[in-house]
């Protein structure tokens, strides 16, 4: 995001708008498919390829909202460490209403955890798949 936003990359942003979306249904397609697997260290490799190349994106589509909202000032630094703690502080309140409401849908209505994470994940692959065809870029 640091270095979009003092324009030392450049990325069209419909085409990063469109990887945005498509990331979060490549990771509920593979919650639906390994949902309830025991291979731990194959999913884990998995996730952690998930999270350093979709980080990069959701990064830069981020960039693009605080290069709009900051615009062409000098001083960058002290707005963009302010944009990216309110970003990953919302991220992590967003995380932690969805893991309560996980715990209290298994725990009080007896939902297995596999029977949550592939309902959530085709809950989830519902929603973005219009915005999927909505954000085409070609």
């Amino acid at each position: 995001m640091a270095l979009s936003a003092y324009h030392v990359v450049s990325v069209n942003f419909n085409i990063v708008e469109f990887l945005i979306a498509l990331t979060i249904f490549v990771t509920a397609l593979v919650n639906v498919f390994t949902a309830g697997r025991t291979s731990k260290d194959v999913k884990t490799n998995i996730n952690l390829f998930f999270a350093f190349f979709f980080g990069l994106i959701h990064g830069l589509g981020f960039s693009s909202y605080f290069n709009l909202i900051v615009g062409k000032g000098h001083s960058k630094l002290l707005p963009l460490l302010e944009f990216a703690l309110g970003i990953e502080g919302a991220q992590v309140i967003i995380v932690l209403i969805i893991l309560l409401m996980g715990f209290l849908i298994q725990t009080v209505f007896r939902f297995s955890k596999r029977d949550w994470i592939m309902v959530t994940s085709s809950i989830v692959m519902g929603v973005v798949i219009p915005m999927l065809i909505h954000r085409k870029f070609w």
